[in-house]
């Protein structure tokens, strides 16, 4: 932060960083130098000694960094630093802090296209007197900052630690608030529910130059472009030695690890990669005792736990507590959540770390990755192929995965809200945008296909990611993902669409072909079918089988009570939800969502 002086006092720089001790109960932190504060929470996970705590400075004191997350290729970048001698004296840590701190004091910005992980970074030199702030390519630490009109800059992890600053207002920005209930998306480019509130975006750095009080932006990665055709039996086997390699540098932490454990084909691999290592794998799962037995995850999950003989653990999910969780992460959260999902996730984290795991190594990327969304791929695959359908990509993804369509928020909101949404004219050019933008990346050597799936990595994939460290960090647990590692990502989306997914195409007389196997994953389906249970394999997909749509009924009162709610939406819309919230599930989870995330701060 900077100004004349920092607008803050020592009781609200710390007020501010301990909204986030959920995120980092181990330790806690504060630097202030001129007109610089620094404040930090730490979760340990390598080398819990004091030599880890942040802010971490340079021995020279020209560099001071506050990170969050965690780097996979630390060991190859500490080698490397050792051998330009660019770390005087040697490291102090075992801690890869300080590697990220030596790596920008010795390449500069050049540096955040080395790291290899997860990552959020505040890292200030005073010399030069700029900020620099980077986040992780494919965005599994949040970055949020605001940028006043005096030219102080704030950031953190978390909206909620911005908003306790004495002088910014929490306001919403209606223009997202109306794309949310499309979307279920906090964050949308820049953007998020809070009006002056910005999000870095994933592989986005940013340099605020303090003299100047200027903030500029920059992306420091770029995509892959897809390759030319390539033999089922290559793909393999390059696949199966990335994720390999991907989960090995996962592993590695000075506290435990576990693995979430759904049961389905990703889960399930990772699991069967750590067993082949002769590690003694302790999993998790949730269920709830209204899901059928054929379908619920839990079945599968004791499945694949007997065969590889985990130390199994379940989490049964009642309605109580699905109601209970999800309104207490929406009121710490301050922000509302995605999909009812995101409560499941915190049900295991919690009961994971009360039984001393610190670490979950999870299954996200997969899908959007090697082509899991097989329906969705099909109905891209037949929208491609309609010259008669003039939507453009942008706005055909939109109208498949609204909950509330544009088309009809003029009869859900109110007249003021609908005005000051400015008829999502925002939310139509950002998914226009990003779709031209993946178009381009995938290359000459796409298929019709390709930009749809690219996109699913650059929306879909960027909000799951969200909500597993929203959930997990919750409960003061770090969610990895092996499958969404940048070098495992870029392999993926240089693989032709052929050893990924494949449409089910109309037969010759017209008729449907019948798919005899299932179309997408082939390359996972193929490296991994000696080492994963048939019944795995053929599993369709699924995603916590909870009855999330019968639970929303006990709680559509809160429409009726909730002042942000007859501010925003019409009374008609309203009764309606309310009279019946299972009926009109799409309506009811993203309006009970805005509601109890507008009275957290307006009620």
């Amino acid at each position: 932060m900077w100004g004349n002086t920092p607008a803050l006092t020592d009781r609200d720089l710390v007020s501010m960083r301990d909204t986030m001790t959920r995120r980092g109960p181990d330790g806690a932190g504060v630097l202030q130098i001129e007109n610089l504060a620094l404040a930090h929470r730490r979760l340990a996970i390598l080398d819990g000694s004091s030599a880890g705590r942040q802010p971490m400075s340079t021995p020279d004191g020209r560099y001071h960094l506050v990170y969050n997350g965690e780097i996979y290729n630390d060991k190859e970048l500490r080698a490397e630093l050792l051998r330009m001698d660019a770390v005087p004296g040697g490291f102090r840590s075992q801690c890869d802090t300080e590697t990220v701190l030596f790596a920008f004091a010795t390449w500069g910005p050049a540096a955040f296209g080395k790291l290899r992980g997860m990552f959020a970074i505040g890292i200030y030199d005073t010399r030069r007197h700029e900020l620099h702030m980077a986040r992780d390519p494919l965005g599994m630490k949040p970055l949020y900052y605001h940028h006043a009109a005096n030219g102080e800059l704030t950031f953190a992890s978390d909206p909620a630690a911005i908003l306790r600053h004495p002088q910014i207002d929490a306001t919403p920005d209606l223009t997202m608030v109306s794309a949310y209930l499309t979307t279920l998306r906090s964050t949308l480019g820049h953007r998020t529910l809070f009006a002056g509130v910005h999000t870095l975006q994933p592989g986005e750095r940013a340099v605020y130059k303090a003299k100047k009080r200027s903030l500029d932006l920059y992306e420091y990665v770029e995509g892959a472009q897809v390759g030319p055709y390539m033999p089922t039996e290559e793909a393999t086997e390059i696949v199966k030695e990335s994720l390999e390699d991907s989960v090995q540098r996962h592993l590695r932490s000075d506290v435990p690890v576990c693995n979430l454990l759904s049961g389905g084909l990703d889960s399930t691999i990772l699991c069967a990669i750590e067993k082949e290592r002769g590690i003694d794998l302790r999993t998790w799962c949730a269920g709830g005792p209204e899901v059928p037995g054929e379908e619920s995850d839990l079945a599968f999950a004791r499945e694949v736990a007997r065969e590889m003989q985990t130390q199994h653990h379940e989490v049964s999910l009642t309605r109580k507590d699905f109601t209970r969780d999800w309104h207490m992460m929406v009121r710490e959260g301050g922000l509302p959540l995605s999909t009812p999902n995101e409560v499941a996730i915190y049900s295991i984290a919690k009961d994971l770390r009360s039984a001393g795991q610190v670490v979950a190594i999870s299954g996200e990327g997969a899908d959007e990755l090697f082509g899991g969304y097989e329906p969705a791929l099909q109905s891209a695959w037949h929208f491609a192929g309609t010259p008669g359908d003039r939507r453009s990509g942008g706005r055909f993804q939109l109208d498949s995965m609204s909950w509330v369509s544009p088309t009809i928020k003029p009869q859900i909101l109110n007249p003021d809200a609908w005005e000051g949404a400015r008829a999502d004219n925002f939310l139509l050019e950002h998914y226009d945008d990003v779709f031209s933008r993946v178009k381009q990346e995938v290359g000459p050597n796409g298929s019709q296909i390709d930009p749809f799936l690219r996109f699913q990595r650059h929306n879909n994939l960027r909000a799951l990611l969200q909500r597993l460290d929203t959930a997990t960090m919750m409960a003061s647990v770090e969610g990895r993902t092996p499958f969404a590692d940048w070098e495992v990502t870029r392999l993926a989306e240089s693989l032709p669409m052929s050893t990924k997914f494949i449409p089910t195409r109309s037969s010759p007389g017209g008729g449907v072909a019948v798919a005899t196997a299932a179309t997408g994953k082939l390359v996972l389906r193929d490296a991994w079918r000696d080492s994963v249970p048939s019944s795995v394999l053929k599993r369709s997909k699924h995603s916590f089988p909870l009855p999330f749509e019968q639970w929303v009924e006990d709680t559509g009162w809160q429409l009726e009570s909730s002042p942000f709610a007859q501010i925003f939406f019409q009374k008609k819309v309203r009764d309606t939800v309310v009279r019946d919230p299972n009926a009109n599930w799409q309506f009811a989870w993203p309006m009970m969502n805005l509601a109890l995330w507008g009275d957290r701060w307006w009620a």
